[in-house]
């Protein structure tokens, strides 16, 4: 059944008999949006800017492929789930050819992959989030829409699996078709999990790809949707054995069996990682896990961004948004953790959604397009040439979130904002003021951004988050510079002003404590783990380095 992705309506709510008829007839007002969502269909529809006759060319013979993705456009691979590795969609508007999915997904900002127990949840925090928006007939649905070009899940415990949104009610698979789909080292171990082990985790992953490629031949992941996308973003944790193990190297065998090599910049891998607490007395394996994990994940990642349980605990409610249904799919103890960092993916998302120009349009958003690797790209040359390092490390990007509900923001408002957005809702915790510098976004609605505006173009915005409290951009020693990078949104269908960022290699108390655990455990103990630690230890060294503005060139 066909369904209008201007209105969301299927063909059954329509007054007109056809697409074409309905597009002239309810949205001939809004030819921008027409034009946005059915390129393809525009010029036939609109001629010299008026709705055009159709005469006795009104049926919908004309096929539905677009040149590209518009702020309005349907993801193809998420509203009712997806059947088989082929990449087809059975969705409620009816089946796509993979023609039309692969016009769908190109350009859009995330090809996801939950790993692991955490990697699953967080996942399905998100696509329960996007259900949430797209059953309300919110316009916040569009980020989702616009910005994710498909998704996917891999575990190594059935039974974990079996209890996801993805698997239940998405895709509702069976065991049988959740081995074959979601599961890593099909036919190699008793699918019951890793046992907080990562080298059991890295082996089983490493199994998939020896007689073969599963992105291609198993998974319920289309490789042309992953090299459609702006970036591959990995979603897991690093304290159990899959999340720790199995995705380091999956990120490898991505860069190498699933996308293009002949490109001079690659696509951008990002991993948002949960790590272990700098307070927990009884993570000692957990800590040794994140060290080598995040470690591992450096090398094949080009960004990290780590999230604290403790911090997205502490967050105010105001950046918690309404998710249906995650009670249901998540563990108790996850479901208000995982709210805020679905925030926190939810703005990185609709920060580069493509844009509709016209000021009038309902759904315009307006602004600086920040993509994904405006994020990190700006701070790897700042890396010391001379360094001894086994690899260029990833960059840990230190997340934050703030919101402002002020009808009218002025300096002082704004500073309120910064210290909302880099103190009480940071989502890991670090110290601002030894972050080499960061990339912030600032949106809101028109009405409210036109206050904003002004202080964003004079730099007064730039020189609040520069200042002494905050990122004191004048203690830095040598000639390199602590770089702030500030870009601005309009977005119609918010209420309020939010302030996004993220800080590049900030000292964090959690990654050091990982550290320090795992260095003394490498240089006294005298165990298999122990061992384990001073053989990768050249892989470790380099990225806990980075940390802090003194390592800066």
């Amino acid at each position: 059944m066909t369904k209008c992705r201007i209105c969301f309506e299927t063909e059954t709510e329509w007054a007109e008999d056809s697409l074409d008829e309905h597009l002239l007839g309810s949205h001939a007002d809004d030819e921008t949006s027409v034009r946005a969502v059915y390129s393809d269909r525009h010029e036939r529809l609109f001629e010299g800017g008026e709705p055009a006759d159709l005469g006795d060319d009104g049926s919908d013979d004309a096929p539905d492929a677009r040149a590209g993705p518009g702020p309005l456009s349907d993801s193809g691979a998420s509203d009712a789930g997806r059947t088989g590795a082929a990449g087809g969609v059975d969705a409620d508007d009816g089946s796509s050819t993979d023609a039309d999915l692969l016009d769908d997904t190109y350009g859009k900002k995330w090809f996801m992959v939950g790993v692991g127990g955490a990697g699953n949840n967080i996942m399905d925090a998100i696509l329960l989030r996007k259900n949430t928006l797209e059953r309300n007939n919110e316009d916040r649905s569009l980020v989702w829409r616009g910005g994710l070009a498909g998704y996917g899940m891999l575990n190594t415990n059935i039974a974990e699996l079996e209890q996801t949104y993805y698997a239940q009610e998405l895709n509702e698979y069976s065991r049988l078709e959740l081995l074959s789909n979601a599961i890593i080292g099909q036919g190699k171990h008793d699918y019951s999990g890793m046992g907080r082990r990562w080298d059991n985790g890295e082996k089983v992953l490493r199994a998939d790809f020896e007689d073969g490629n599963p992105f291609r031949d198993r998974w319920d992941m289309d490789p042309s949707d992953i090299r459609d996308a702006q970036a591959l973003m990995f979603v897991h944790s690093v304290t159990k054995g899959t999340g720790c193990g199995s995705t380091p190297a999956l990120a490898e065998h991505v860069r190498e069996e699933v996308l293009s090599d002949d490109y001079v910049i690659g696509k951008a891998l990002l991993s948002s990682v949960v790590i272990p607490s700098a307070e927990d007395k009884f993570g000692g394996r957990a800590r040794t896990n994140g060290a080598v994990g995040l470690a591992r994940m450096s090398q094949a990642a080009d960004a990290i961004i780590p999230f604290n349980n403790e911090r997205l605990q502490d967050v105010q409610g105001d950046i918690k948004p309404r998710i249906e249904g995650i009670e249901q799919y998540n563990p108790p103890q996850y479901t208000e953790l995982n709210k805020p960092l679905v925030a926190f993916l939810e703005a990185f998302t609709m920060s580069s959604t493509p844009q509709i120009v016209d000021q009038n349009a309902t759904m315009s958003i307006q602004g600086d397009v920040f993509d994904v690797s405006d994020s990190f790209r700006p701070v790897e040359d700042k890396y010391p040439i001379d360094m001894d390092r086994e690899y260029t490390p990833a960059v840990i990007l230190a997340p934050v979130l703030g919101r402002s509900r002020d009808a009218r923001l002025d300096k002082s408002g704004l500073e309120i904002l910064v210290r909302n957005a880099l103190f009480h809702n940071k989502l890991s915790d670090f110290d601002p003021t030894t972050a080499w510098g960061g990339t912030f976004i600032v949106y809101g609605p028109e009405e409210k951004m036109e206050h904003v505006s002004p202080y964003v173009n004079d730099n007064t915005l730039l020189e609040i988050i520069g200042g002494e409290e905050f990122l004191n951009v004048d203690d830095v020693s040598g000639a390199e510079s602590i770089d702030i990078h500030i870009s601005q949104m309009v977005i119609p269908y918010l209420d309020d002003v939010y302030l996004w960022g993220t800080l590049w290699n900030p000292k964090m108390p959690s990654l050091e404590a990982m550290y320090e655990h795992a260095k003394q455990l490498k240089e006294e103990g005298n165990s298999r783990q122990a061992e384990s630690l001073r053989d990768i230890w050249h892989l470790v060294d380099p990225l806990f380095s980075c940390l802090g503005r003194e390592n800066m060139a």
